[in-house]
């Protein structure tokens, strides 16, 4: 038995065509984020005395709470970043969360917390397709830290909303 040979017709097979060819071009691809790295974070030069902290804002302001003695040399930065991607695109910030992030020099830590960034939370690029981002934290220092040059790094995710 032989079936008889189907032919669609004309305008249903064009719809469909102009379907698929609405889902092909309907859709653009976003640029894949950067995120460059400018000036690190710093939180200067001090002296431990009873200990304490010391938060740098994303505007590079330096504070203090405790007994700490804060150095004029060496006053501290925020990190500096230059976020690139696609032109007028919002993005979402994930800093790192409290008690994830310490700074060594060999065997000895101190914490960072307090993340804030500026923008905060999320930003929009401009139609050049860049912004700045200025992270600033908080960093807890005890009464008997061991003097030394303390290092580290910490995580940063953007993503687009």
């Amino acid at each position: 038995m032989s079936l008889p040979f189907f032919q669609p017709h004309p305008l249903r097979a064009l719809r469909r065509w102009l379907a698929v060819a609405a889902c092909l071009f309907g859709a653009s691809a976003a640029q894949a984020q950067t995120l460059t790295s400018t000036v690190g974070l710093s939180f200067g030069s001090f002296v431990a005395n009873t200990g304490g902290s010391i938060a740098v804002n994303a505007a590079s302001g330096r504070s203090k709470t405790g007994g700490l003695f804060l150095m004029p040399q060496g006053s501290g930065t925020a990190a500096q970043f230059t976020v690139s991607g696609t032109a007028d695109a919002v993005y979402a910030i994930t800093l790192p969360a409290d008690g994830t992030v310490f700074l060594s020099s060999g065997s000895h830590r101190m914490a960072i917390n307090g993340f804030t960034s500026s923008p905060s939370v999320t930003g929009k690029l401009s139609l050049g397709g860049t912004q700045p981002l200025s992270i600033g934290a908080t960093l807890t220092v005890d009464s008997a830290q061991t003097p030394g040059s303390y290092t580290g790094s910490f995580p940063v995710t953007l993503n687009y909303n």
